[in-house]
């Protein structure tokens, strides 16, 4: 009786153990937008940096790569960080989303096993209607080695229940300051 009782809860943690360990969580774009950043990639990984890391625009969870969906579609990268299993989230402005789930640890049966790490899912806004936001962002560090960052961004929106067309566009320079050595 014992054996046999030990061999079913072992079978239970065995089956339900890995599927506790996912976890799922919503951002908004509010939360987002508080990091200062204009893209998704990098607003992630500043808004959550226990859990994201940010390479070249691609979002990791614990340094696995994720399944990038938008709108619940899987976003197809041609470079060669999309042949590594890493999509650049840094071409979707925040301003263009309603939130980003996240569902960590491990792949979902509906979208596959490709995001080791997890699955990112971009949603787009729906504000059918006329409307625009513009940002900017000014940034300096001080020391020996400052630097300074301005980014901005305008997105505008026009249509109806049936089109809707979506337009933005965006613009990021930062400066580097190196000490000069001494001759």
């Amino acid at each position: 009786m014992i054996k046999r009782t030990t061999s079913v809860l072992l079978a239970f943690f065995c089956v339900c153990l890995p599927l506790a360990a996912q976890s799922e969580e919503a951002f908004t774009r509010e939360q987002l937008q508080q990091t200062g950043e204009i893209d998704a990639g990098p607003a992630l990984a500043l808004y959550r940096p226990d859990v994201f890391n940010s390479v070249d625009g691609s979002v990791l969870i614990h340094g696995l790569p994720v399944l990038a969906l938008l709108d619940g579609r899987r976003i197809l990268a041609s470079s060669a960080l999309g042949r590594m299993g890493m999509t650049p989230l840094d071409i979707f402005p925040v301003a263009l989303l309603s939130g980003v789930d996240v569902q960590r640890y491990g792949s979902s049966p509906r979208v596959g096993s490709d995001g080791t790490g997890g699955t990112v899912n971009l949603r787009l806004r729906r504000d059918y209607g006329l409307g625009g936001e513009a940002g900017v962002f000014f940034g300096k560090s001080g020391g020996r080695y400052g630097r300074e960052d301005f980014e901005t961004y305008m997105v505008g929106t026009v249509g109806n229940d049936k089109v809707q067309i979506t337009a933005g566009a965006s613009y990021r320079e930062t400066t580097i300051h190196t000490p000069r050595l001494a001759r």
